[in-house]
């Protein structure tokens, strides 16, 4: 082995003209290391590159593999690409080898072949933002459900926002970019995304046509909408990274009464990130500094909020009931026979008569879910008390949550929907919130009733625990569907006694003699 030392003596007697067989005899080593090290065309310890040695079979394999690839280089598409797999099916009865070893030789002809290279990409201050939906699932209220969460990012800061909709229509993208700049405080120069067909009439990238909607929407904001080239995910890289971390936010499933819960999970998570993050990228500062300094460059928002929905009417039948969207809907009772205008927004559908907004509620999220309330029904359950146990609108409508928990933990089976009918006419008479804290109280206790509820009110919410005793018939009446006294044995030997007394006696019974 030549050490720097004696391959600084060879290099030494080298320059002063020595031979190098004169070099071999007086540092002792053979002449094929003198004649290696004699002219500096090598170094010790600084391996040279050489280019693997592949046997026949390996090469032959290879080339049969570009062969196929070079056949078949226009029979493939986006989802449908040739892998390992299809080379072994196809190739290994000509030239038998395991699937493991074509994956492997597979693995080195792509490594061999040239990247598609990408140009770094710095923008301006307000600049542009980008923007990507991501799928991710939550269990709402015990069912799952598929959450589409738009994520948006300013280029310049890398400040970003996430907002979960139950799916992408136009109204929900454009609500959640309304909502985007909302945060920021103003608007980007554009908005660069991919070629959603709720945003584009026709044509992909610089050839994409606005929707009527979409271009009255950035005419509004003053803004440029700007597509991507089709299957070019990297050139919108930052809201493809965003669209991860939003999945990762929401992971695993997380239990939510309300999409507004998710809402603000993801919200805490933005403003975390520009509170805490470092810098980002090549960027020269951190992510919270550039935000402030992007902050007053943005376009100032118009006076009037933009607003997108769906606008329609419907005929209200003589059950109070319409159609929308597949879902059924009520209206309170001087609106049955009418037709009503309805606006349907991202979360919520308000409904109006003569241009008179007179009701409005949340929009349903799974199919069959029904926005039917009792509340509209109230006259007819008074004066048709027979048709409370079989109402719609009690047994499947919506309540609140704590009337909608009383329904599901009352035991009583005939007496069920009486109890709920009872419950709405106090709220009208002591208020909602008392009534409903009442409720809740009583759901806690187990087995809750229209007796519990009042003996609750009766005695104040704090002495709810306290409840005193019941006459077992008039608890029946509300729990049961019917009640049996029950009697200690020692009861009838009484009433037994009574009976002797009152029966006449036989002069013939000795015992009477």
């Amino acid at each position: 082995m030549v050490d720097p030392v004696l391959y600084g003596k060879i290099r030494h007697l080298a320059i002063q003209g020595v031979s190098q067989r004169k070099i071999a005899e007086r540092l002792k080593i053979s002449r094929k290391a003198v004649a290696k090290y004699y002219d500096g065309a090598h170094i010790p310890g600084q391996a040279q590159p050489r280019a693997p040695n592949e046997s026949a079979d390996k090469s032959e394999i290879k080339d049969a593999i570009r062969k196929y690839c070079e056949e078949h280089r226009d029979d493939q598409t986006r989802k449908h690409k040739i892998n390992g797999h299809t080379l072994w099916r196809d190739l290994h009865h000509e030239y038998p080898r395991s699937e493991v070893t074509y994956r492997r030789y597979w693995a080195e002809i792509r490594g061999e072949r040239q990247v598609q290279t990408r140009l770094p990409l710095i923008f301006g201050i307000a600049e542009a933002a980008q923007v990507d939906w991501k799928m991710s699932k939550v269990r709402h209220r015990g069912r799952d459900l598929t959450l589409h969460v738009l994520c948006v990012n300013l280029m310049y800061g890398h400040t970003p926002f996430k907002k979960a909709y139950p799916n992408e229509k136009q109204y929900n993208l454009i609500d959640g970019l309304i909502s985007a700049m909302l945060f920021f405080r103003g608007a980007p120069g554009k908005f660069q995304m991919d070629n959603m067909t709720t945003a584009r009439k026709k044509g992909y990238g610089k050839e994409a046509e606005l929707t009527d909607e979409f271009k009255l929407f950035a005419a509004h904001y003053g803004v440029e909408i700007e597509f991507m080239n089709p299957y070019e995910a990297p050139e919108k890289g930052v809201a493809e990274v965003a669209a991860k971390t939003a999945g990762g936010i929401l992971t695993p499933i997380i239990d939510v009464e309300d999409i507004s819960e998710v809402n603000d999970k993801l919200l805490v998570e933005c403003l975390h990130y520009i509170e805490h993050s470092g810098r980002i990228g090549n960027r020269p500062r951190t992510v919270k500094e550039m935000t402030l300094e992007e902050r007053p460059h943005l376009t100032p928002l118009p006076i009037k909020q933009y607003e997108i929905g769906i606008h329609d009417t419907a005929t209200v039948n003589n059950q109070q009931l319409f159609k929308f969207d597949g879902h059924t809907y009520s209206t309170p009772r001087p609106y049955a026979g009418k037709v009503i205008g309805i606006v349907a927004y991202s979360f919520r559908v308000e409904l109006f008569y003569k241009g008179a907004k007179f009701w409005e509620c949340d929009r349903p999220l799974f199919e069959h879910e029904n926005r039917v309330y009792p509340e509209h029904y109230l006259y007819d359950l008074k004066i048709k008390p027979r048709s409370r146990e079989n109402a719609f609108p009690l047994l499947e409508g919506i309540l609140p949550p704590e009337l909608d928990r009383f329904r599901k933990l009352c035991n009583s089976k005939n007496t069920k929907c009486y109890q709920l009918y009872m419950l709405m006419q106090m709220m009208q008479e002591i208020g909602r919130d008392k009534l409903l804290k009442a409720v809740d109280i009583a759901n806690d206790n187990g087995s809750p009733t229209l007796a519990k509820v009042e003996q609750i009110l009766l005695h104040g919410l704090k002495d709810a625990e306290d409840e005193p005793s019941m006459d077992k018939l008039d608890k029946a009446i509300l729990e049961d569907d019917f009640y049996v006294e029950q009697r200690e044995p020692s009861e009838y030997d009484s009433l037994w006694g009574q009976a002797c007394q009152t029966q006449p006696k036989d002069k013939n019974d000795p015992d009477n003699k």
